[in-house]
């Protein structure tokens, strides 16, 4: 408990008045001696002690009454986190006040100095407890000459909730215009607007309030979570760009505990660290603008799809999930479903009350393919607009490119691996998505896999190296494989394939079991997304199997979909680069059992294909700074200038794959001459494995190969051994290659022998061409309908769209121009629209918990101010807190009411006096006579 106005409580000398005047009476009374004496202290001894007790009670109540006058006057408040309950200080202080004057009353001096001694020493205490607390707790809010304070204000959606017409996000910026304005001299403000991505608005601390105040009223709510703790480190740099020793971050915040990544003590105290460097640890002032306790709040909190992968084949449900996420019965009105900015549906949605959620289900078939917005709206007219809108980008696909590579070829055609799933993804009239080929393996090639949504080998025995690698650098480009394994299937091929030190199969494959009987798929274990439809619905769990292979171990990254009745695991998965892998332990033929016999075997077949198909690009991101869009897989392969042989400037620059080459007498392409060109390639080379490789070349004119800084060879026409060079697997090592043709043939091809392994070309897969450009700059149009500006990025991770900025949750739209046609072929749109999804976590209105406030304070000094005055009064060095002389006064006024009752009954008692009975004896004390 501290003072506002301490000097004031020499008023508690008041409380000696009472004990004057008491004392004065005392000396003023003059005893006199007379006759009847005897009977009078008969009379007083029997009532001394009701008479003792009295006047100690008046003498209390009179020192109390001016002890709460003084007090009250001198305006005491709780600071927060007094160390010291007020509830035990007060009664203290009031408790000595009381024994210190009521002692003066009694007629006993052993009770009398007791009870004074007591009173002392309880006011000694008390007085050693506030000063205690204004020496270690006001220190915190001493005032400096100069600062560098941080303004971090919440600009997340609920910071839009309104609350008689104004939004909380407005009110923080009004406190901290008041905070720039009132502040003390020499204040150094730096501002951070919170947000999914905090932003910097000011790149340095400013002393100019007019710039500060010019910084504030630019500021609009961005949308998406808070990242508090991102937020935090963006102003702890900036305070450590000021020139002031004193550091103060104030944040605005709406009492929402999400995004302040509480359940994470280690990065609080990395932030802890962060701040430990600073001349002083800052002390952070949390404003907590909590939400109103009655408001009304429905929100959009789900958009999704039936399948993964839409086409123009069939209809989609398009699924939406209504949430009241307020305080009050709300009926939102009408929610709204557009495709492509237009209008489609509508359905009404009726009373929900607090907490309840409504799912509401829209069947729509797209007439053409290309990306296309979806985006679900609601009429409500609630506190927080921002969560009454949702959207999402689709990509409509026109067909699935399907290659099914047969491992059987010479059996008859429903004896053969791929043939039921051909027959099973054959185009119809209404349903032509899929769009299969099917090639026995004695025609694969190497260019057999290029521009293939899925590739499904049936029983394949073995890959050659070349097409094992170039069919891994697919899958890694985001291309979907299914490996039927059958009779036929090698183990030690599968079990040793590899893409750089990644396995390509989920789970290692081996030996074939057999079953008469059979046995059938596990509903209760379809755990795959493709097999939801499945678990209770169709008859693919009558389906017999009489064939499998069995697994071993499972991969790190693999996920068990399915598994048969004897629990062997049929259906395995794992992401691969950007693709993804799906290994079948069971044929899909009449060989291995009655699937295809079964009306689930073609929507099996079909929902397996579309979540192989489903990576690609994503047009749908989560908040963040720039936020980047992937458009275009990676590709292996190295970065080719191509010169005239006396040119230094390069004609031509492209991408190579592989490093294999026959031009013969011709040329690289038409702008180059046929004869006296050459070649530079750069970029990076990945092992698979580490050791030592044997490299060879094969080449007409000349060459120049370096790797690394240790790796150096050159040959010239013919055939020519390089030497062994030492790789670190997944290790990128640069790689320079030049090439040059004098005349005649034209010709270079360059091989590895892997450790353990065969010669080879070096696989693209074992290339990064090392590309990084910030490409052309697109216009850009963001949901708040301001132009933004976007950039075409390519690099080793592919090609990336990337808007400029912080990231407004919604739906934005970019001017790709020919870029479309790049990105998605056959589409014809100018205007690419790309989504930045919303936090749905941000309607829920979580508050902080005492908890959190512990976790911070355990690594720097925490305030939380309930008002702005509040905030005024920590940095002009005043101590701030929950004011009680309102209740004082109160108390005082009801002592004084009981004062006055007290002395009037004691005044009425002494009048009225006892009835007591003095006895005279039975003979009179003088005779007849003897006067």
């Amino acid at each position: 408990m501290l003072f506002l106005s301490p000097w004031l409580l020499f008023g508690l000398l008041g409380v000696g008045i009472p004990i004057l005047i008491h004392l004065a009476r005392q000396q003023a009374a003059k005893p006199i001696e007379w006759g009847a004496m005897r009977f009078l202290f008969d009379t007083v001894a029997v009532r001394r002690r009701r008479i003792e007790w009295e006047d100690w009670l008046l003498m209390a109540c009179r020192c109390l009454l001016l002890a709460l006058i003084a007090l009250a006057i001198a305006m005491p408040f709780l600071p927060p986190d007094s160390q010291v309950p007020w509830l035990f200080v007060l009664p203290l202080l009031l408790l000595g006040v009381a024994l210190f004057g009521g002692s003066f009353v009694v007629l006993r001096p052993k009770w009398r100095w007791l009870l004074r001694l007591m009173g002392i020493a309880l006011l000694v205490v008390a007085g050693a407890l506030v000063w205690m607390e204004n020496v270690f707790n006001l220190k915190r809010f001493q005032a400096s000459e100069r600062r560098d304070v941080a303004l971090i204000i919440d600009a997340s959606t609920s910071m839009a909730l309104r609350e008689k017409g104004v939004t909380s996000f407005e009110r923080a910026v009004e406190e901290a215009r008041e905070v720039v304005r009132e502040a003390p001299r020499g204040t150094a403000f730096t501002v951070v607007l919170g947000g999914p991505a905090p932003e910097a608005v000011t790149a340095e601390p400013l002393t100019h309030r007019a710039d500060v105040l010019g910084v504030l009223d630019k500021l609009a709510v961005v949308g998406g979570s808070f990242r508090a703790h991102e937020a935090l480190g963006m102003a702890t740099l900036a305070l450590a760009e000021g020139r002031n020793g004193r550091k103060e971050i104030i944040v605005w915040t709406d009492d929402q505990r999400h995004g302040w990544r509480l359940e994470n003590p280690n990065a609080w105290k990395s932030l802890a660290d962060a701040w430990e460097a600073l001349p002083a640890p800052p002390k952070l002032i949390v404003r907590n603008l909590a939400h109103p306790k009655a408001y009304h709040n429905v929100a959009v909190e789900e958009l999704s799809f039936s399948r993964a992968l839409v086409g123009t084949d069939r209809p989609v449900t398009i699924s939406h999930t209504v949430a009241n996420r307020g305080s009050e019965p709300v009926t939102p009105g009408r929610l709204k479903l557009k495709v492509g900015g237009r209008a489609i549906a509508e359905r009404s949605v009726g009373l929900l009350m607090p907490g309840q959620r409504e799912r509401f289900d829209f069947s729509h078939r797209f007439a053409s393919s290309g990306p296309i917005s979806v985006e679900a709206s609601l009429d409500a007219a609630d506190d927080l607009l921002e969560d009454n809108r949702l959207s999402r980008v689709l990509i409509v696909r026109k067909g699935v490119r399907v290659l099914i590579v047969d491992g059987n070829p010479s059996a008859g055609f429903f004896e053969r691996a791929g043939g039921y799933l051909a027959l099973a993804l054959a185009p119809s009239k209404d349903r032509n998505l899929m769009d299969p080929e099917v090639i026995p393996i004695t025609r694969l090639l190497a260019d057999s896999v290029a521009d293939r949504d899925v590739i499904i080998l049936a029983d394949v025995a073995r890959l050659p190296g070349p097409i094992a690698d170039a069919l891994a650098n697919a899958v890694n480009a985001g291309t979907g494989l299914m490996v039927v394994a059958g009779p036929r299937s090698e183990s030690a091929f599968y079990n040793s394939w590899r893409s750089g030190e990644e396995a390509v199969l989920p789970a290692l494959l081996e030996e074939g079991q057999g079953d008469l009987q059979g046995v059938s798929p596990a509903p209760a274990t379809f755990a795959h997304e493709s097999l939801q439809h499945f678990r209770e619905q169709g008859d693919l769990s009558k389906s017999v199997f009489h064939r499998w292979c069995e697994v071993g171990e499972l991969g790190d990254r693999a996920v068990l979909g399915a598994s048969l009745a004897n629990g062997e695991p049929w259906l395995i998965s794992q992401s691969l680069g950007q693709g993804r892998c799906l290994l079948v332990t069971t044929l899909f033929d009449s060989r291995a059992g009655n699937l295809p016999a079964k009306s689930s075997f073609v929507p099996l077949v079909h929902e397996l294909v579309t979540w192989l198909g489903g990576s690609g690009a994503d047009l749908n991101v989560e908040a963040s700074w720039s936020p980047r869009f992937r458009l275009a897989p990676a590709s292996g392969g190295l970065k080719g200038r191509y010169f005239r042989r006396s040119d230094s400037e390069a004609v031509m620059t492209r991408v190579d794959p592989v490093i294999d080459f026959d031009w013969g007498s011709g040329s690289p392409d038409q702008t180059l001459p046929g004869d006296q060109f050459k070649v530079r390639w750069e970029g990076e080379i990945v092992a698979p494995r580490s050791g030592k490789y044997r490299l060879r070349c094969e080449v007409d004119d000349d060459l120049r190969l370096q790797i690394g800084r240790n790796f150096r060879a050159q040959s010239t026409t013919g055939a020519r051994q390089l030497g062994e060079c030492e790789l670190v697997a997944g290790e990128r090592t640069p790689i320079l290659i030049e090439y040059g043709e004098d005349g005649g043939e034209a010709f270079l091809r360059l091989y590895w022998t892997p450790p353990g392994g065969e010669e080879q070309i070096i696989p693209a897969s074992a290339f990064r061409n090392n590309i990084a450009s910030n490409g052309e700059e697109l216009g850009a149009v963001d949901p708040r309908g301001k132009a933004r500006l976007g950039t075409v990025h390519t690099s080793s991770k592919g090609q990336e769209l990337a808007i400029q900025g912080s990231a407004v949750p919604g739906l934005y739209q970019v001017e790709v121009d020919e870029w479309g046609e790049k990105w998605f072929p056959g589409w014809e749109g100018t205007s690419l629209p790309v989504a930045v999804t919303a936090d749905p976590e941000e309607s829920a209105f979580v508050p902080f918990e005492k908890d959190d406030f512990r976790l911070m304070r355990a690594h720097t000094d925490v305030v939380l101010p309930p008002s702005s005055a509040d905030t005024l009064a920590v940095l002009q060095g005043k101590g701030f807190g929950r004011g009680i002389w309102r209740w004082l006064a109160i108390a005082a006024f009801l002592f004084f009411l009981l004062e006055s009752a007290l002395a009037r009954w004691v005044s009425k008692s002494r009048r009225a006096g006892e009835e007591v009975r003095v006895e005279f004896g039975e003979s009179p004390a003088w005779k007849e006579g003897g006067r």
